[in-house]
């Protein structure tokens, strides 16, 4: 047997424990944010994809059609109706646009739409915002539709 066998003592043990507990603790919160903020990131780019999605084939619908006509219904949705045959709707209960009965986009937390004409030109305008809740929409969007007049 050698004479100056050491062996770890309970203090050591202590700090060892309550340095990799600190260290634990330590790269829980930095994932939990990293995790957060990329949960955000996410959320601000689907927004954005949604009101694209409208945007695109509303624009080439609105340019193939001299008319079209906003209806409000009874359970909160809006239809809009255009002279090509292409109806919009805004379904209030699930959050989602409708071509037709195609679903184009989804959480959608506020759509208005109002017919107007403005220098003799039919003109559709748009309020559209994404995201969880009305308060704090990710994106925001007005914008006004000059249907084809010419």
């Amino acid at each position: 047997m050698m004479k100056n066998e050491r062996g770890i003592t309970l203090t050591a043990l202590i700090i060892y424990v309550i340095t990799f507990s600190a260290t634990l603790v330590l790269l829980a919160s930095l994932s939990s944010y990293i995790y957060g903020n990329m949960n955000t990131i996410n959320a601000d780019k689907i927004s954005s994809e949604e009101f694209n999605k409208f945007n695109v084939f509303f624009v080439k619908d609105v340019k193939e059609s001299k008319k079209g006509v906003v209806n409000l219904q009874s359970s909160g949705d809006i239809v809009i109706t255009l002279e090509n045959g292409n109806n919009y709707t805004y379904k209030n209960s699930e959050k989602a646009i409708y071509r037709n009965k195609e679903k184009i986009a989804r959480n959608i937390i506020t759509f208005n739409a109002e017919s107007k004409t403005e220098n003799n030109k039919s003109i559709i305008e748009i309020t559209v915002s994404t995201g969880k809740n009305v308060e704090n929409p990710t994106f925001s969007k007005t914008i006004k539709y000059v249907l084809k007049y010419w």
